[in-house]
């Protein structure tokens, strides 16, 4: 029996776009926070935390630029466990840190 190739569709591009959107997302969380830190009067914590926001995108960012490109392939390898729970803790993080600097 012929080994059939993998025809992976549209869906190597909706994990892209999806990985760009929630970059997009967490940019838009940082540079909100930073407005609210320079708007509110920059409390040394608020300044902290849009300190520590830049610092989480950085980070996503290169996870989801890592994933965007390992998506180029026809067969892309799995997300690894690390890189996973990296982008799921930046995200829970820059949110947190986000509603925080919001109060």
């Amino acid at each position: 029996m012929p080994r059939s190739t993998r025809d992976p569709g549209l869906q190597p591009e909706r994990t892209r776009m999806a990985w760009r959107r929630t970059t997009l997302t967490c940019a838009v969380v940082g540079v909100l926070a930073g407005r609210q830190a320079l708007v509110g009067g920059s409390r040394p914590v608020a300044i902290l935390a849009v300190a520590l926001i830049a610092l989480l995108w950085l980070a996503f960012l290169a996870v989801a630029q890592r994933r965007i490109q390992a998506m180029g392939v026809p067969r892309p390898r799995a997300l690894s466990p690390r890189a996973a729970m990296a982008a799921a803790w930046c995200t829970v993080v820059l949110g947190a840190l986000g509603a925080g600097v919001l109060r």
